[in-house]
């Protein structure tokens, strides 16, 4: 026999509605764990190069 789930399927929904909706991530913690659910979010990439070099660095 298996454990049951820490959160439900419709739980996960609803946060994962609440995210979306308010762009936010939206946490919860039972039992110590600490379950998120974030929107999805852009791909970074912009296509410009990074402008550094290996003496703008502190070492």
């Amino acid at each position: 026999m298996t454990s049951p789930a820490l959160v439900r399927a419709a739980d996960l929904k609803r946060m994962a509605d609440v995210a979306k909706a308010k762009n936010v991530t939206v946490w919860i913690e039972i039992n110590g764990r600490r379950i998120g659910v974030s929107p999805e979010l852009p791909p970074i990439d912009t296509g410009a190069k990074a402008n550094q070099k290996y003496e703008d660095f502190d070492l």
